[in-house]
């Protein structure tokens, strides 16, 4: 039983394998997307903003990249909304459709060299779109998941959908990293930049194929049965569970920074401190295949520890060790310690990112929870992690220390911890195949 009675047991293995990958599919997609232009971010800077000065250009192409998140917000309305009016399925074939299809756009535009300023104009088009997708596919795709998913393996689950997103990271940098090495500089700026975006297509088809044989949740399912599908997804998340909202803002805040920072803000960084681009992303490559490890791991820790330790003690770390981590960073002297270095600063939010998607799905009630969890993201996503990379290189060029990066870090993991502490007080959600909860606990909205 659960907080939407009648729901039937737990699903087989092999349903749940084909759940986990078709969730974690469109996730793929989606990181992929916007990874493969910040590992381009410096190339872009100069095929669509040639007439400024360099740090100019690189802060122009910086802020393309944070203004796919602006919309993100938009677009958590209208496919949240979609998942909990309609169903999970609907809104994860459409997020996907969307990203997909503006990112190959993207390897096709021209650049200013031939249209002059129409390239950023179209470039900033397409980025709208991929913001507008991203704001529902995230959510959706985790909340889907979890509907499946017995609460003492949920952290698990949820962890094994995240490694979707950290893989596309690598699958990203492994991409960028594999053209820089074969191909000249002048091949990489006339075509070569092109390909990563391309790609998308393929794989788009590939996601488009697997969700569109999806069954619904059976936590939606257990709602349509009983007649409860809020007519209203958006105006009932903000008129009775706004706190939820700013809730999920607060978790998601170290998740936002700490992830964009870390992995790929981290290449570009390197990049500015004197290494080749080879060298930066191949210790951004190292830096996330041991993410991968984390965030597999982070997970199932969570399930048996709890997810607000976890998170309260990642938080708290990164206040500490942040600073002292750019430190290092920027004084490295080798490529080995800078590797070592960009792994450092990526452990935390690896573990972070394994363990926030069950804690969001969980504070919130099956009715709302796709466009809760969507808004509160999204806002996270639109103010902390699109503006992340900017923020970071504009700490720079004001300050002229290349240590002041970790300064928006630290903000982002002091939000965070606030929230956990705030976390520890809600007990969570039962969802779908979970037994009826112990008397006298109360669900999270009557909290």
């Amino acid at each position: 039983m659960s907080d939407t009675p009648g729901v039937a047991a737990a699903p087989p293995p092999a349903l749940m394998r084909r759940v986990t990958f078709a969730a974690a599919v469109g996730n793929t997609v989606e990181t992929y997307d916007y990874a493969v232009y910040g590992f381009l971010t410096v190339l872009i800077s100069k095929l669509f903003f040639p007439g400024s000065q360099p740090g100019v250009a690189l802060l122009s192409a910086f802020a393309v990249f944070g203004v796919a998140f602006v919309v993100r917000p938009l677009g958590s309305l209208i496919f949240g909304s979609i998942a909990d009016r309609f169903g999970r399925k609907p809104s994860l074939v459409a997020t996907l459709v969307v990203m997909a299809g503006a990112t190959t756009v993207i390897g096709l535009l021209p650049v200013a060299a031939t249209v002059g300023v129409w390239a950023p104009i179209l470039l900033v088009a397409c980025r709208l779109l991929q913001g507008l997708a991203a704001g529902g596919e995230y959510s959706t795709a985790m909340t889907y998941a979890a509907e499946f998913t017995p609460q003492r393996k949920r952290g698990a689950m949820t962890s094994r959908v995240q490694i979707g997103s950290v893989a596309s990271l690598l699958l990203a940098a492994g991409v960028v990293l594999l053209l820089s090495a074969t191909l000249s500089p002048a091949a990489m700026a006339s075509w070569g930049w092109r390909i990563p975006f391309l790609l998308a297509l393929p794989l788009g088809l590939v996601g488009l194929y697997i969700r569109s044989r999806l069954e619904e949740s059976p936590e939606f399912r257990a709602l349509e049965q009983q007649a409860q599908v809020t007519p209203s997804p958006a105006k009932e998340s903000f008129s009775r569970h706004w706190r939820l909202i700013v809730l999920i803002f607060g978790v998601a805040a170290f998740q936002q920074i700490g992830y964009y920072i870390a992995f790929t803000y981290a290449q570009s960084y390197l990049i500015q401190l004197g290494f080749t681009q080879k060298e930066a992303t191949l210790a951004t490559v190292i830096s996330i295949a041991v993410a991968v490890v984390l965030v597999a791991a982070g997970g199932p820790l969570s399930d048996r520890w709890g997810r607000w330790p976890i998170l309260l003690g990642l938080s708290a770390a990164t206040l500490v060790l942040a600073y002292p981590l750019f430190m290092a960073l920027s004084s490295a002297s080798s490529l080995g310690v800078a590797i070592l270095m960009t792994v450092l600063l990526g452990v935390m939010p690896a573990l972070y990112t394994s363990v926030a998607p069950a804690t969001y799905i969980e504070v919130v009630p099956a009715r709302v929870r796709a466009t809760v969890f969507a808004v509160g993201f999204a806002l996270a996503a639109a103010l902390l992690g699109g503006p992340a990379l900017y923020v970071s290189q504009t700490l720079v060029r004001l300050t002229g220390d290349n240590r002041s990066p970790a300064l928006f870090l630290m903000f982002g993991a002091l939000l965070s911890l606030v929230a956990a502490l705030v976390v520890r007080r809600r007990p969570p959600q039962v969802l779908a195949p979970d037994v009826a909860p112990a008397a006298g606990v109360r669900a999270p909205e009557e909290v």
